[in-house]
C-alpha cells in the first residue's frame, strides 16, 4: 500500500520505506539539502524517542526504512477506546520531557494495537525544550480530537490535558503557554 504526504511517499508493506520527494518549486541545492537535515533530523527522533514508535530499521540519502507498527489508527476507532487519551497525555508528557516536539500531533498519527498506543509519522518533529514547540503540539491534538472526534471530544481532552500536565516536568508552564497560543489569531478558536 503507498501514501503520498506533502514531503514524502510512504511504502506500507512487510515494513515501512518512506521516501523524501524534491520539490520542483525549490532551488535545487536547497531542496537536497532540506530533504537531507529533515531525513537526519527523523532519523535521530526516532532512535532517541522514549515513546513506542517505529524502529529504525535502515536509511540511506533520502530514504528511511522502519518496523511496521501493529494497530489501528485512533482516527478510526478514539471513539471505541476513549481512555486512552490518558497515555495519550503521558506518552506525549515523556516526549517533551526528552526535548522532542512531534509537530504533527494527530489522531492519524497514533496507532492502538489494543494494548500499546503507538505514535508515527515524525517527519515533522524537532528537538526543542521550547515551551512555545510543547504548547502547538498540544493545541494541534485539541483540534485533532475536535474536528474527528467531537461526539467525545470535551471529555477526552480534558483527560488528556490532565494526564499530560501530571507526567510532564513543567506541565503548569505549558498548559499556561498553550492558553497563550489559542489566543493568537491563526490558532484562535471559532466564537473566541
Amino acid at each position: 500500500m503507498q501514501f503520498q504526504g506533502a514531503e514524502a511517499i510512504v511504502d506500507v508493506g512487510s515494513i515501512v520505506i518512506k521516501k523524501r520527494i524534491p520539490k520542483s518549486y525549490r532551488i535545487k541545492q536547497l531542496d537536497e539539502k532540506l530533504i537531507k537535515e529533515r531525513t537526519k533530523r527523523e532519523i535521530s527522533v526516532l532512535t532517541k524517542c522514549p515513546i513506542p514508535c517505529p524502529k529504525l530499521i535502515n536509511s540511506e540519502k533520502n530514504i528511511i526504512e522502519m518496523t511496521k507498527v501493529p494497530g489501528i489508527k485512533l482516527s478510526d476507532n478514539l471513539e471505541t477506546h476513549p481512555e486512552i487519551v490518558k497515555t495519550i497525555g503521558k506518552q506525549i508528557a515523556e516526549l517533551h520531557n526528552k526535548g522532542i516536539f512531534h509537530g504533527d500531533l494527530t489522531t492519524s498519527n497514533i496507532i492502538y494495537d489494543g494494548k500499546t498506543v503507538y505514535f508515527i509519522d515524525f517527519g515533522l518533529s524537532l528537538f526543542s525544550r521550547k515551551k512555545e514547540d510543547k504548547a502547538v503540539d498540544l493545541h494541534l491534538f485539541r483540534q485533532s480530537l475536535e474536528s474527528k472526534h467531537h461526539t467525545i471530544y470535551e471529555n477526552s481532552y480534558k483527560e488528556f490535558l490532565k494526564s499530560y500536565k501530571k507526567h510532564s516536568n513543567n506541565g503548569i508552564e505549558i498548559l499556561k503557554r498553550l492558553e497563550e497560543v489559542e489566543k493568537r489569531g491563526r490558532y484562535k478558536q471559532k466564537g473566541s
